[in-house]
Formats: structure tokens, C-alpha cells, sequence
């Protein structure tokens, strides 16, 4: 279970701004990965993202990924779908954060949060965090959005 600190800055941080600011943008040309601030942070913290074309595909690689709760590292695999690789994420966390589908474990004495989102019974995310690093995260994640 979460603690309040982390379910607020979760709710506050990621959800009310995807909500507020950008869920509405449009969904091509908004975005964009290769921005300074993500750049650096998946470098930093060498965050492994790999994205997949369609739920099939990231349910599979997701259920044969054996990373997720035995290694301590922060990775990510999503189902990018028609959005961009950066609002897909975006999207996919802020799901699992409002469907109650995050989880706090540790790992090799880290403390990390799981996050999952699923569609028609498969998995679209599923996202390993360090908790200290969620709100670089969230930053770096917000940078990749155009003109906002």
C-alpha cells in the first residue's frame, strides 16, 4: 500500500496535470522523447524503456520480462498504440495511478513503486520506479510536452 506523501504527489503531480493540462493536447506532434530533460533523466538513472507496437506485444514482453521485482532498476515497457512514445507513458502511468494499480515494494533495500495499466485484460504498462526518483520522473515526463 501506498503512504499518503506518495499517493498524494502521485494524484498531484502526474494525475490532476495529465487531467488539467495535458490529456487534451493532441495526440501527434506534442510530445516528444528526445527532449534534454527525459534524455538525461533515462540516462542518469538508466531507465530502460522499451515500447511496443500493440497489446499483444507488450503483454507478452511484459509477462516473460523476469527485471520486474527481481532486479533493482527502473524500467518500463508500454504499448504505444497511436499516441507518441512520451504521452503513451504519460498516459499509461496516470491510468495505473487512477486505477489504484501502483504498488510500493523493495527491492535490494530500495524502495520502488510498480506501476500497471491494462486493456481488454492485457498489459499496456507496467513500470518499475525508484520512489526517490518518482518526481524526477514526473519532471522529465512533463519536459517532453510541446508549447505548454
Amino acid at each position: 500500500m501506498l503512504d499518503r506523501k506518495t499517493a498524494a504527489d502521485l494524484y498531484l503531480n502526474l494525475l490532476v496535470p495529465w487531467e488539467k493540462v495535458y490529456r487534451d493536447l493532441p495526440t501527434k506532434g506534442s510530445f516528444d522523447i528526445r527532449s534534454k530533460e527525459f534524455t538525461a533523466y533515462k540516462r542518469d538513472n538508466e531507465f530502460e524503456l522499451e515500447v511496443l507496437g500493440t497489446k499483444a506485444e507488450s503483454d507478452k514482453a511484459i509477462n516473460e520480462n523476469p527485471s520486474f521485482i527481481s532486479e533493482s532498476k527502473q524500467l518500463a515497457i508500454i504499448q504505444k498504440g497511436d499516441n507518441s512514445r512520451a504521452r503513451s507513458l504519460f498516459k499509461h502511468l496516470r491510468n495505473s495511478v487512477a486505477h489504484a494499480r501502483v504498488e510500493r515494494v523493495k527491492i535490494k533495500n530500495k524502495w520502488f513503486l510498480i506501476f500497471s495499466a491494462m486493456s481488454d485484460g492485457k498489459y499496456v504498462l507496467k513500470a518499475q520506479i525508484q520512489e526517490s526518483k518518482l518526481g524526477d520522473l514526473i519532471a522529465a515526463l512533463k519536459s517532453t510536452a510541446k508549447n505548454v
